[in-house]
C-alpha cells in the first residue's frame, strides 16, 4: 500500500474528508480533480481529498499523482491486488481525519457541488443518503427499462434479507457521514465489493443512528464496472454474508453538529 510520505497527524484536523474511489480510471478520473479540488479550495478550505486506487492496472496512480502536484491537501492511497470498491472506500474512510466525509463515485456522477446540501443534513443525522429515487432528485439520463428491473429486484431481495425498509437508494455512490462514526461503522466492514454501502446503513441502523436521504443529481457516464450475473451472485453472498455475520454491539457516541460551508476556516 503506498501512503503518503509525510505524517499527516501533526496537523489540525480537517472539517471535511472526499474519498473517491477508482479502480482503471486513467481515462475519467483526472479531468475531474483539478476542478474537484478549486472547489474545495474555494469553498471547504480545511480539507483532505484522497483518491484510493483499488489495485489499478493502468497509469491510474501516475495520473492521480501528477494532478495532485503541489497541493499537500490531496493524496493518493494506492494498493495492490483490486479488492473492490469496498475495500477501496474502507481504506480511504480509515485513513481519514475529517469531522465530516463524504465520497462520491470516480466518474463524478453525482458532482461534488452537492457537498453542502448534505452536510447542512448531516447537522441532525450521522449519515446522509444520496437518493436518485426521491422527489426533486435529478437523472440524466434516464435509467433502461432493465436496469430498473434489475434495481427493483435487487431492493425486494436487499430489504428481505437485510432490511433496510425505510432506505430508498442504498446504492447511490454519494454519501456523507460524521467522520468519527464513519470511522467506527467502517472499522466493522466486512464486505469488499458492492454490497459495503447495504452493510455500512445496516450497521448503522442496528445503532439507532439517525440516517437521512438526500435527492442528488445524478448523470449516468459509461465505463460501469458491474457485471451483471456476476453482481447478482455477489449480492446474494455477500447480503447474506452481512444478515449471519456476528459484528459486535455498536454503539457509537454521538459527535458534535458537524460544520456547514466552511470557507474562511
Amino acid at each position: 500500500m503506498t501512503l503518503p510520505d509525510a505524517p499527516l497527524a501533526a496537523s489540525p484536523a480537517p472539517v471535511l474528508s472526499v474519498i473517491i474511489p477508482a479502480y482503471n480510471e486513467q481515462r475519467r478520473l483526472p479531468q475531474h480533480l483539478g476542478p474537484a479540488l478549486d472547489y474545495l479550495r474555494k469553498h471547504f478550505p480545511s480539507f483532505e481529498l484522497m483518491v484510493v486506487d483499488d489495485g489499478s492496472t493502468d497509469r491510474t496512480a501516475e495520473a492521480v499523482n501528477a494532478a495532485f502536484a503541489g497541493e499537500p491537501r490531496a493524496r493518493l492511497i494506492a494498493y495492490q491486488p483490486n479488492r473492490g470498491k469496498g475495500c477501496a472506500i474502507r481504506t480511504g474512510v480509515l485513513a481519514s481525519r475529517g469531522e465530516a466525509v463524504v465520497f462520491l463515485d470516480a466518474d463524478f456522477s453525482t458532482p461534488i457541488e452537492e457537498i453542502p446540501r448534505a452536510l447542512e443534513l448531516l447537522r441532525d443525522a450521522a449519515v446522509v443518503v444520496g437518493s436518485r429515487d426521491l422527489p426533486g432528485a435529478e437523472v440524466r439520463p434516464s435509467q433502461p427499462v432493465f436496469r430498473r428491473f434489475a434495481s427493483g429486484v435487487f431492493d425486494v431481495v436487499k430489504k428481505l434479507i437485510v432490511g433496510l425498509w425505510d432506505i430508498g437508494d442504498t446504492q447511490c455512490g454519494f454519501k456523507a457521514y460524521h467522520g468519527p462514526l464513519a470511522r467506527q461503522l467502517f472499522a466493522l466492514g466486512q464486505v469488499d465489493r458492492f454490497m459495503f454501502d447495504v452493510e455500512i446503513l445496516y450497521l448503522a441502523e442496528r445503532a439507532g443512528l439517525r440516517i437521512r436521504e438526500m435527492p442528488v443529481r445524478w448523470a449516468d457516464a459509461p465505463g460501469s464496472k458491474v457485471r451483471f450475473w456476476e453482481g447478482l451472485v455477489n449480492m446474494f453472498r455477500d447480503l447474506w454474508r452481512i444478515r449471519t455475520h456476528p459484528y459486535p454491539v455498536v454503539a457509537p457516541e454521538r459527535a458534535q453538529p458537524v460544520p456547514g460551508r466552511a470557507a474562511g476556516r
